[in-house]
């Protein structure tokens, strides 16, 4: 509704507005004007502030799934501890298949942040808010994965140094060379053959048992450490991805400045030159004004003296 039907095409009076009929039509283009210009009119921002509002809700859903990969890496480091603590016997016990189901449920959710995480850039390519925000949760997720990398690499390191200690109490005139081989061999052979020829076979077969679990956990370590350092390389891929566009937009930023800049100097110099004109102009104006009086003059003498 324009400014002119609110308050000046009909008054409660039922008198015209003596103003209507030279003012409506400059009225009612402002009215539009402003409307199309209006930053905050409704109808204009709708869809642009749906959008927002689902980019910023997808925001949240993604810290909520950070918060839960934090605590599952906090849960997976407690098992960890459980499970340096514990006397393995060979068999797969209650705290092993907690960790391996609780390290799969987090290589999902890590799967899941990825992409969506992904998604969130791509949405953001174009408003420096939302990429912030992307930028901010992203920033978030490899702190995570960096943390749990560590976490990892502690935990491997632990099952190696007990694995150095089992071999040791089997075969105590091992040499460094010989107990890394078996830390580092993915069967059991070296190890059983110390076995064999140990004089304490009861003591020997129990650490032959937890040195099998304890290469059961270095193998899951190193599968999980490999999909963790491939998470991180996608991430850091994102920024090289997306170097390209977001150049691409800062370029397009600089041009829409200097055509900016070069518009208003335009202008001034459009200005400059009117206002010149209009000098000229008056000059002239005044020139003419001159001669005509001094024509006038002339006349009048010449005529005088007839």
């Amino acid at each position: 509704m324009s400014f002119n039907q609110n308050y000046g095409g009909g008054n409660k009076f039922g008198q015209s507005n003596p103003y209507n009929a030279v003012d409506s039509q400059g009225y009612e283009m402002s009215s539009v004007a402003l409307s199309n210009s209006n930053p905050f009119d409704n109808s204009a921002t709708t869809g642009g502030n749906d959008d927002m509002i689902s980019f910023f809700s997808e925001v949240d859903d993604i810290k909520r799934s950070l918060g839960h990969y934090e605590t599952n890496i906090e849960r997976i480091e407690a098992l960890h501890k459980r499970s340096l603590a514990e006397v393995e016997d060979g068999s797969e016990g209650f705290t092993a298949n907690q960790l391996a189901s609780l390290t799969e449920e987090t290589s999902a959710l890590a799967k899941d942040l990825r992409n969506r995480i992904k998604s969130l850039e791509s949405r953001s390519m174009r408003d420096s808010t939302k990429h912030t925000q992307a930028e901010n949760v992203k920033h978030q997720f490899k702190n995570s994965i960096k943390r749990y990398q560590g976490i990892e690499a502690t935990f491997r390191q632990k099952n190696k140094e007990r694995i150095e200690r089992q071999y040791k109490i089997v075969n105590p005139n091992a040499t460094e060379e010989e107990v890394q081989e078996a830390i580092s061999s993915e069967n059991q052979q070296i190890f059983s053959q110390a076995v064999m020829n140990s004089n304490r076979r009861g003591q020997a077969q129990s650490a032959l048992n937890e040195v099998e679990a304890r290469h059961r956990e270095i193998q899951n370590i190193a599968r999980t450490m490999n999909e963790l350092a491939e998470l991180f390389h996608d991430m850091e891929m994102m920024v090289a991805e997306q170097e390209p566009a977001l150049q691409q937009i800062e370029a397009k930023a600089e041009e829409a400045q200097i055509d900016i800049e070069a518009g208003v100097g335009m202008e001034t110099k459009a200005i400059a030159s009117a206002r010149a004109a209009r000098k000229k102009k008056w000059w002239c104006l005044a020139i003419v004004i001159i001669v005509l009086v001094i024509i006038a003059i002339i006349l009048g003498v010449t005529l005088s003296k007839k």
